[in-house]
């Protein structure tokens, strides 16, 4: 796979490097890592947010703490219903 870094795109260069320096490793192994890490941690934060035990208010918190705006967004909703 060839990502390209040329003209609009030079941008991804330091992303992709910062990415290799913080898993210590080379930009190909960098990559493949975040890759599986996005799909896993995804897995474990629905996992979270979807606990009983927690208040609507505590998931909005942690919504907010792992919310990485337009890259991660969380979207926390609660259907309440009153009927007469």
């Amino acid at each position: 796979m060839r990502i390209r870094e040329d003209g609009k795109h030079a941008h991804r260069t330091d992303t992709i490097e910062q990415v290799a320096e913080f898993w210590e490793c080379n930009k190909t192994k960098a990559l493949m890592r975040s890759a599986e890490f996005s799909w896993r941690i995804d897995e474990r934060i629905r996992e979270v947010l979807s606990r009983d035990d927690l208040t609507i208010r505590q998931k909005l918190e942690i919504a907010k703490i792992l919310h990485v705006p337009n890259i991660y967004e969380i979207n926390i909703g609660e259907t309440v219903e009153v009927k007469k």
